[in-house]
Parts: structure tokens; sequence; C-alpha cells
């Protein structure tokens, strides 16, 4: 019966292919410059061979042929899809057309259709370098030519000129049309020049569709940070690293007809993908119209000064609040210069922030508390505190004014100050207004007779040193007895050798990186009796590390556990996915097995 089934569905399977025959050559653009890499490919629905490839003499083959298949099922119908891509690049100006290949299938040949191809004037650009690093848009090639331009990795930019102090916006994004899980960013850039915003609340890998030069990929946005240019010039994001598991056709031949038609025969590869460099050309903020006293900011702001009162008496505090809002590098906004009259006695100001950086950039309000105390009756005047910023948009300098403040000090009691406000430095203002203290005139002056001489500190001092020089040399010589046997030395040292790594464990743990944490506890236990046994690592297994342990009374309970234990990372260490279990429980465990065994072993 069995048998007959198969029978059927691979009779099922050719009418559906006899009636399904296309054979089809598509290229990324008609339009390319001389040098300009770009791809051909050949799409078969159905079966074929003796594929033949037609006259590419004005062209250079720079890769390919990569090949694909796919076999589908749809409503019992069932179709089976290949397809040959080469990367092309054209060696000179003009009009061409590239011909028709050819493909047998049922004993017939079957012909693709032709296509024209114009080149245009190059840049002067290879082929192997036409990827423009310093443009946001440019493509980086994949770093194995087993999946060609199937899937890749970039920097991009939203801007690719700035200002300096402007913001701007990182996104790490891989391209694919395959198959694809993401393991992780395995290394990112260094940012020097930048100060660096990463965005705390991260969500998770956003995916898109996006088309480059006619194909479309499916993106997924890795990694989104901000970088604000701290000096000028050409300033360069180094290529991050990704490494991506992809489901490609195994070499291990189908085992039957129904294991090929049901796409058997996939595996999963690693894939480590490195983008290219991006560079940023760094202007400085223009001269002309720069206002005095500007201090960097850079963005759209709003601003106001508040005085908490205009009228009060000598020796009472006084404070003056300043709130920005906005858009921008705010985070780097130092506390502005307030030029108050001489005779104010004046204070750090104390800077509050509200800061929010997201996927629409970074945002927030900061506020500058001054606490000035005046110490003298009178009429003073606080000019006005005017802030300046720039918009890159606009391109140009905008000051915010705030009004000029009037403060009336009245005499005051020459007792005590009134604080208004929370803590400023200056020992945070506890007593003011009695900053004179007066001079006693009945103060009699005694002296003060010394006793060191013959004291008991005395004769401390005078011995301490050749204590300390004897408790040395015992220490010393204890340490060089100790240390003679360089066994008993490694053997004391395993169970601090297998905390160590047991630390790197709990970091995956936390992470949940279940892989490597299997593979740091399996290092953990294996070191641990290599050292405590003094066994070489390549000499050891199971049997031999059983029979040692039995012969230093550690109990069998405790010997089965750790053989469990062992196997069980060396399973997961192949496959992660199929290990089930509580991490925390796991690592737990292992730390009682290690105390365990050092109570039990002699």
């Amino acid at each position: 019966m069995k048998k007959i089934v198969y029978i059927l569905f691979f009779m099922l399977f050719l009418t559906s292919c006899m009636f399904a025959q296309k054979f089809t050559a598509s290229v990324s653009s008609n339009r390319v410059a001389v040098g300009e890499a770009f791809q051909l490919q050949f799409s078969l629905t159905g079966p074929g061979n003796n594929f033949k490839l037609p006259a590419l003499s004005d062209f250079d083959v720079l890769e390919g042929p990569y090949q694909q298949s796919s076999t589908s099922i749809n409503n019992g119908s069932v179709s089976q899809t290949s397809s040959l891509t080469y990367v092309l690049s054209a060696k000179k100006e003009g009009k061409y057309t590239i011909g028709s290949a050819t493909v047998s299938s049922a004993g017939k040949a079957i012909q693709s259709n032709p296509i024209s191809i114009e080149v245009i004037k190059g840049s002067g650009t290879s082929a192997n370098q036409n990827n423009n690093t310093s443009n946001p848009q440019a493509v980086t090639k994949p770093t194995s030519a087993d999946i060609g331009d199937n899937i890749f990795v970039r920097t991009n930019v939203n801007k690719s000129k700035a200002y300096m102090g402007e913001i701007i916006e990182v996104t790490f994004k891989v391209y694919t049309r395959m198959e694809m899980q993401m393991r992780g960013l395995s290394k990112l850039p260094s940012y020097d020049g930048f100060f660096v915003q990463d965005i705390k609340n991260k969500e998770q890998t956003k995916q898109t569709n996006e088309t480059i030069n006619g194909i479309t990929y499916v993106v997924g946005e890795v990694y989104k940070t901000y970088l604000i240019p701290q000096h000028t010039g050409k300033l360069t994001i180094d290529p991050f690293e990704i490494e991506c598991v992809v489901r490609q056709k195994s070499k291990r031949k189908p085992r039957d007809i129904f294991e090929q038609m049901m796409g058997v025969g996939y595996e999963d590869v690693m894939y480590p993908l490195k983008s290219l460099p991006v560079f940023i050309d760094v202007q400085a903020l223009p001269e002309e119209g720069k206002p005095e006293g500007f201090s960097g900011a850079v963005g759209t702001y709003t601003y106001k000064a508040v005085l908490s009162k205009e009228k009060v008496k000598a020796n009472d505090a006084v404070n003056i609040t300043l709130t920005l809002s906005g858009k921008g590098n705010i985070k780097l906004i130092e506390p502005p210069k307030v030029n108050f009259p001489e005779d104010f006695e004046t204070y750090d100001a104390k800077t509050n922030e509200a800061i929010t950086v997201n996927g629409n950039g970074i945002s927030g309000t900061k506020t500058f508390d001054y606490l000035v105390i005046p110490r003298h009756e009178g009429e003073y005047k606080i000019e006005a505190l005017n802030f300046s910023y720039f918009d890159p948009a606009k391109k140009e300098y905008i000051t915010l004014p705030t009004p000029t403040f009037n403060v009336h000090v009245d005499k005051g009691d020459g007792t005590s100050a009134t604080v208004i406000g929370g803590g400023t430095t200056k020992e945070e203002i506890k007593v003011l207004g009695s900053d004179i203290r007066y001079i006693k005139t009945n103060t009699q002056l005694k002296e003060k007779e010394n006793f060191f001489f013959g004291s008991t500190l005395f004769y401390i001092s005078l011995i301490s040193p050749l204590l300390t020089f004897l408790l040395f040399i015992f220490i010393r010589r204890k340490n060089i007895e100790n240390n003679k046997d360089g066994i008993a030395v490694k053997s004391r040292k395993a169970t601090k050798m297998a905390r160590k790594r047991l630390v790197i464990a709990e970091q995956y743990l936390k992470s949940g990186n279940k892989e490597l944490f299997y593979i740091e506890i399996f290092k953990a236990l294996y070191g641990y009796i290599s050292d405590k046994l003094n066994i070489p690592v390549a000499d050891l297994n199971k049997e031999h590390i059983s029979t040692t342990l039995k012969s230093r009374t550690v109990s069998d309970s405790t010997i089965e556990k750790l053989i469990s234990t062992l196997d069980n990372c060396e399973y997961a260490r192949y496959a992660p996915s199929a290990v089930s279990g509580d991490l925390n429980g796991i690592y737990n465990s292992t730390v009682e097995l290690i105390t365990k065994i050092e109570n039990e072993i002699v």
C-alpha cells in the first residue's frame, strides 16, 4: 500500500510539472554603468537538465552561478522551481542583448527570453568596489560566496554630512531573501569622535520589505543608536559583525523521491556577516551670526527663566530657575553662565534633567537652579539670561530671550538667612548670616607638655619594624613550603578556578544564552576534575573519572550526578534547543556538586 501511495504521488508530481513548464531570464537592472555589478537570473519551473548559458563576451562574470531550488504543494498541485544566478559587469558602453539560454525538459529544448541592457559611462569605480561606503544607502557585499547577494548587512545613517553637535541616527540592518535566524551581534563598532546615546528600552527586531536594484529583500532592524559628533573632519563608524543561521539545501542527496518532494535535505548553516565602514563628514558650526556666549546647543528648543521673588531682605536667598526643553544634544548642554551683581553671593547651579531616548530621537527637559544671596540692601538688576542654539534644519542661530529681573533688597536683621529651594553646593547652605564669629578676650592659653619620649607608644614604635620584618620572613617561608608540591598547589586551586568559570556561566545565564551557558558549565566541571585529580584534560573520560573518584572515597551518588551533568552539558553543546530544564537549577546544582566533591574527596 505504501508503494502505491509513493507511485501515485510521483505521477502527480510529473503531471503537474508537465503543465507548469516555464523558463525565464531577468536582470536586477536594465541600465547599468561600466564596471557596475548586476545580477542575471534564470528561473525554471519544473524539471530540466543540460542548461546552456548564452554568449556573454561583452560582460565579465564576477560571481556565480548560485543555485537555488524549492518544491511546493498547493491544493494538490506540485511545483518545483530552480534558479541560477550570475553576477556580471559590462566591459564598455553601448546597448547589448543577452541571448536566450536553453534547457532540456521532457525531451524538448526550452529557451528563455532575451534581455536588453543599456550600459552607460562608469564612475571609475571597479566592480568589486562599487559600493560607496560614504553613501548611507551603499549595499554591503556578503562575506560568503556560497549565498551571494541573497543576504548581507549594512549600517544605515540618516545623514552622511552633519554639523558638530548634530544628532545622527544609526541603524544596523540585515537584508535577506533566504530563510534566516539571527543569533545576535558579535561585535559592535567603535565610535571614536562621537558621543553615543543608546536606546535603553529597545523594541524587538522590526521586519520590513525594501527593494534594491529591482530586488525585494526582507529587512530586519538589528540595532539602533544615536551619535553626536564631538569634533570636525571625516569621522568613521566602524563595521559591525553579526552571526546568522541560514537554511540552505544540504549536500546530502535525498534518500527517496518522497523526501525530495517534501523538501527534506536542508540544513542550517552559520554565516558570520560584516558591514562596511561608514564615513561622516562633520562640518564646523558657521561663524557668521554666532551669538556671544553660544554654548554649543544644536537642535530645536524652548526656554524660560523664573525668579522666585523680586523683594527680599539682605541675607535671604533667591532662586533663579532656567528651564530648557526640546530635541537635540540637550544631554551635553552645560549650565548657562549668569552675571550676577557683585554684592550677591552665588553658588553652582543645581541641574535636573528628564531626557528620553527612543525611536523618535533624543528629547526632554533640563532645569538649572541658581541660588544667590544678596548681602547688602539696595536695588539690583539681573541682566537678561538669553539662550542661543543652532538649528541644523534652518542652518541658522536662534536666540531665545528672557526678561531683565529687578531685585529690591531691604535691610536685614543681621541674624539669619532664609534659604529658598533645595540643596545647592557650598555645604548645602546650612547657616548664613552668622559667618562672623566674635573674639573671646578672657581665654587663657596653657602650654601642652610632651610625654611621648618613654611612653608605651614610643617603645611600640621602636620595636614594630623588627616585628614586621620577622613576620614577613615567617610568611615567606610558609609560602615557599606550601608551593613546593606543584600537584598539591594545583589541587588547592581547583575549586577557585572552577568558581571563576562558573562566574562566566552565570553571565550567560542572565543573558539567556543557553548554548554558551552549557559550554561554561562543562568547562568548569572538567577543569575542576582535571586540577583536583591531577589528570590531563586529554586523558579525561567518564570511566577514568569514576574510577579515580571512587578511590578517593567519593560516594557513588555524587559520581553518578557528576557524570549525568557532564552528559547533559555535552549534549547541549551540539543541540541547545533540544535541551530543556531550569538553567538556574542547573547552575545551583553544579555549585552544590563541586562543594560536595570537595567535602567528600580525600
